[in-house]
């Protein structure tokens, strides 16, 4: 069961220590929580001071929306104390000019190629050939869309030279989208009617992992494993059996109120390491209800509110595609917010930690830094965020 006092006790370093003072460092403890201390220690990143990435988004390529995405990250710092430091672009919109991009954003913004015709079962859109061109311009992985068509073959044998290329050259496979959600009984959904062409699909996709086991792969959605009990033991299956398979958070809390919480909370520190926060935000299935009222990139606060407060809060949170169901929020500790939230994303694309290092997040390869980049220590309370609304640690 989660705790409420673990949370309060844990809100200031002070309180922390006291308490170790009097009662020693684990009597009366859980080993989470004595874990949770020492990740506090050997961190000096607090939640409004770690950068968060953004792997998961579909904003456009013209200068004035990345401009709008700039306006966001600063509304999102100043109204919700929060540093969202990095955000990648999956298309479909191609690149911009890579030069330029990095001259004007210094690496908030990373960009993707991607394949959205696959879902019309045609051939890849790029030859191994030109995936490496891509490669060499500073893109970040190839996002491709199998989509759910009945009958689409993701593992049929023309494809392997495309894969095969990613795992020469290191390309990541950022974020393809296999299937849609599809629930036990009495939880289909609008995309299948019944399971066997979900599981056909989610079979395809294993497929080219089993014959491409260098490929370098963020599923995203939670490879849409997501929507059951179940389901989320076949994801700690495939994550057990395939050690370069990841997943992003896009989406899924819209569906994962179908899941025990405990269950939840359970998966997201036991696979911590292969967890990155992806949100699908400039897509219509970011926060549906909340997307209806701020449609506008630079007015989403709200939508990524409702991500940080699933992660960081035990609070009970909308769910559903109207908001009709409820998903208490899993109050996780700071370590396994880090990996979720940039430590993943580093290790796993290129570019990222430099970029990261370059604007200040860490005081020298390797080392993170206790501030953030070009502000004052002295953080100011920020109206509408108070701090029992967070996890702090």
């Amino acid at each position: 069961m989660l705790h409420s006092n673990r949370r309060d006790f844990l809100k200031s370093s002070a309180a922390a220590t006291g308490a170790s003072l009097l009662f020693g460092a684990t009597a009366g403890r859980s080993a989470e929580e004595t874990k949770t201390d020492s990740a506090k220690a050997a961190s000096p990143f607090t939640l409004a001071t770690m950068p968060r990435i953004d792997v998961h988004t579909h904003i456009g390529n013209t200068w004035k929306t990345l401009d709008e995405v700039m306006e966001l990250r600063e509304a999102i710092r100043q109204r919700r104390d929060a540093d969202l430091a990095m955000f990648f672009s999956l298309g479909p919109a191609d690149p911009p000019d890579m030069t330029e991009l990095a001259q004007r954003y210094q690496g908030r913004i990373q960009f993707c190629i991607s394949d959205y015709k696959l879902k019309e079962g045609l051939p890849f859109r790029y030859s191994p050939q030109e995936l490496a061109e891509w490669h060499q311009k500073g893109v970040v992985g190839f996002k491709f869309y199998p989509g759910w068509n009945p009958g689409i073959q993701i593992d049929r044998p023309s494809n392997d030279p495309v894969f095969s290329k990613m795992e020469e050259i290191g390309m990541v496979a950022a974020s393809p989208h296999v299937t849609n959600p599809c629930g036990t009984f009495g939880r289909r959904t609008e995309w299948f009617s019944e399971p066997v062409e979900f599981w056909r699909q989610q079979r395809a996709w294993e497929n080219v992992l089993k014959r491409h086991p260098r490929l370098v792969v963020v599923n995203a959605h939670m490879l849409w494993l997501c929507y059951s009990d179940e389901q989320l033991d076949c994801l700690r299956y495939m994550l057990a059996t395939y050690p370069n398979l990841n997943v992003d958070l896009a989406t899924t809390p819209l569906f994962l109120h179908a899941v025990e919480t405990e269950n939840l909370r359970a998966f997201m520190i036991e696979h911590a390491d292969r967890i990155l926060f992806g949100t699908d935000m400039a897509s219509s299935w970011f926060v549906p209800v909340l997307d209806e009222k701020f449609p506008n990139v630079r007015d989403k606060v709200p939508q990524y509110q409702r991500y940080f407060d699933l992660l960081e809060t035990d609070q009970e949170l909308p769910s559903g595609i109207k908001d009709e169901h409820k998903l208490r929020g899993l109050a996780l500790p700071l370590d396994v917010l880090e990996k979720i939230y940039f430590r993943n994303a580093m290790r796993i694309y290129p570019h990222v930690a430099d970029a990261l290092t370059r604007l200040g997040y860490f005081e020298q390869a390797g080392t993170a830094g206790a501030r953030r980049p070009s502000e004052s220590t002295q953080e100011s309370n920020v109206a509408g965020n108070s701090t029992n609304r967070r996890f702090r640690v």
